[in-house]
């Protein structure tokens, strides 16, 4: 027997039992059935706190808003100056210069 199982053994030996094995094959299972129980709830908390439904831009994708910026100022409902002030902020907060 393996020697970290020594002493569950002795924990769980009953007096008159000849069979030590039992004792370590409990000790493993609890063992297991700890980690089984710590994964499963460590998966539903980052389930709960990231969720897996968020819209992700591919790479590559244009930015919704450059794109909308860029219709509003073909129809003309920005000026020149207001699009690259607006666009200028849309580049600061992606983290890119224009």
């Amino acid at each position: 027997m393996h020697p970290f199982y020594g002493p569950s053994a002795r924990l769980l030996r009953r007096p008159g039992a000849a069979d030590e094995r039992l004792g370590g094959l409990v000790s493993m299972a609890a063992y297991l059935a700890f980690w089984a129980a710590a994964l499963a709830i460590a998966r539903r908390e980052l389930d709960a706190r990231l969720p897996a439904g968020a819209p992700r831009r591919a790479a590559g994708a244009p930015d919704p808003a450059l794109v909308l910026l860029r219709q509003r100022f073909a129809a003309g409902e920005l000026d020149e100056a207001e699009f690259r002030a607006m666009r200028d902020v849309l580049a600061e907060t992606a983290g890119h210069s224009p």
